[in-house]
């Protein structure tokens, strides 16, 4: 089965109760459907083109369907706001290679 991705680039403006209580739920609504942090931040080494800047989450999932599955449930949807108002996002489900 051919893994999926979600590929983020987020550019935090505000840094505040709403965005800690994001951050601080948003495993859980993983867990639920086996999906893992394989970036979440660190060191940026832009080698072509340009970029804004953001922080680059990528999350690993066991299908495409499941990455879908996980951004449309209940339990995310119901955090997204708090990041919505705290952040400017690229989000992208991508499809692995077999």
């Amino acid at each position: 089965m051919t893994k999926g991705y979600i590929f983020a680039e987020v550019n935090i403006h505000s840094v505040n109760a709403e965005w800690n209580e994001y951050s601080s739920k948003v495993q859980a609504t993983l867990d639920a459907y086996g999906g893992v942090f394989l970036i979440r931040g660190g060191t940026q080494n832009v080698l072509e083109g340009t970029t804004d800047g953001g922080t680059i989450v990528v999350l690993e999932f066991e299908s495409i369907q499941r990455a879908e599955e996980w951004y449309a449930s209940t339990a995310y949807q119901d955090i997204l706001p708090l990041r919505l108002r705290n952040a400017d996002a690229r989000v992208m489900c991508l499809a692995g290679t077999n």
